[in-house]
């Protein structure tokens, strides 16, 4: 059985039993892959599907947010984000200049302005405050590296963590 909501239309059930739908949208000069999933159809609450339309009306603002976050594990030597900086900056050496849209002398931030959101993962089965909800990932060069930095949010929009991983 599908689902249908205002904002998504028919999102379709999966083989499994749960839910999938995806879409594109742009943000700035890029277009960025939109999924929506749940494992689980029959926990999917009315007002989940409201907070994912909601999160991908405002993906700009969510996206501000997700790179507020990153800016700020910059203090922390030990953080997902500076660990990022770091392995591309070793990987891609000078290279690295090109593929900076704003090059202000300061590569951590130039890197963090310059990453692209690649992907929005939306888990409306996830509507528990203490679930991740929507995760963004993002990438310096993702043609050249498969080391992501995923920002995950919770339902109500906060930032719950900042994690490195390999695609």
């Amino acid at each position: 059985m599908a689902i249908e909501h205002d904002f998504f239309g028919v999102i379709d059930e999966t083989a499994s039993g749960g839910l999938a739908w995806n879409d594109t949208a742009e943000l700035a000069d890029q277009v960025v892959e939109i999924e929506l999933q749940a494992d689980d159809e029959t926990a999917v609450p009315e007002l989940a599907l409201d907070s994912a339309a909601a999160l991908i009306q405002s993906l700009e603002g969510f996206d501000a947010r997700a790179r507020d976050a990153l800016i700020a594990e910059l203090s922390s030597r030990q953080s997902a984000t500076t660990a990022y900086i770091d392995e591309h900056v070793d990987k891609l050496g000078e290279s690295l200049l090109d593929l900076l849209v704003y090059n202000s002398g300061d590569i951590a931030i130039d890197v963090l302005r310059s990453l692209q959101l690649l992907d929005v993962v939306i888990q409306v089965d996830h509507a528990d405050e203490d679930e991740v909800f929507a995760t963004f990932d993002y990438a310096i060069a993702p043609d050249e590296s498969d080391a992501l930095l995923t920002v995950s949010f919770d339902v109500r929009g906060d930032v719950v963590a900042v994690e490195t991983q390999s695609v």
